[in-house]
């Protein structure tokens, strides 16, 4: 009963109160895909790393990884009615934290002595890293949230 006086009172059912917006581009996969493009890129590294590692499929899953947050960045900004001040608040803590952490792998990965291509490819990864996982987060939570808020 309180919860059809609410519900009366809001104007909308519950389910269309939290329900995402349908026209909410497909930003969660998309980032997804990219983040298990980086995890492989930086495995395969990892496995050959007490020998020379070839850097032409690192280099192609951080392309792809790339390719696809960029598509992903170029889907949200086109999407009409998303809360995008709220996706910003958002972004720039996840940012910050993830920042945070990257940097100090960075800094162990100079610290071991790891130079030239390997260090560029690894360093492409831990950017990568650091946008993608705060992106997912903000968008999810700006989902949810209303589009002036």
């Amino acid at each position: 009963m309180a919860t059809e006086v609410q519900e009366e009172r809001n104007g909308r059912g519950a389910e269309e109160a939290t329900a995402p917006s349908a026209a909410a581009p497909p930003c969660t996969p998309l980032a997804m895909v990219a983040l298990a493009l980086i995890v492989s890129g930086g495995a395969y590294m990892a496995s050959n790393i007490p020998h020379r590692v070839p850097l032409g499929p690192a280099w192609a899953l951080l392309g792809c990884a790339a390719a696809t947050m960029a598509a992903n960045v170029l889907l949200l900004a086109r999407s009409k009615g998303f809360a995008f001040r709220r996706f910003f608040t958002v972004f720039r803590w996840g940012l910050l934290a993830y920042a945070v952490s990257a940097g100090m792998i960075e800094y162990v990965f100079v610290y071991d002595g790891v130079r030239g291509a390997t260090l560029a490819v690894l360093s492409g990864m831990l950017l990568l890293f650091a946008l993608t996982v705060p992106f997912s987060i903000a968008f999810t939570v700006a989902r949810y949230a209303e589009p002036n808020g």
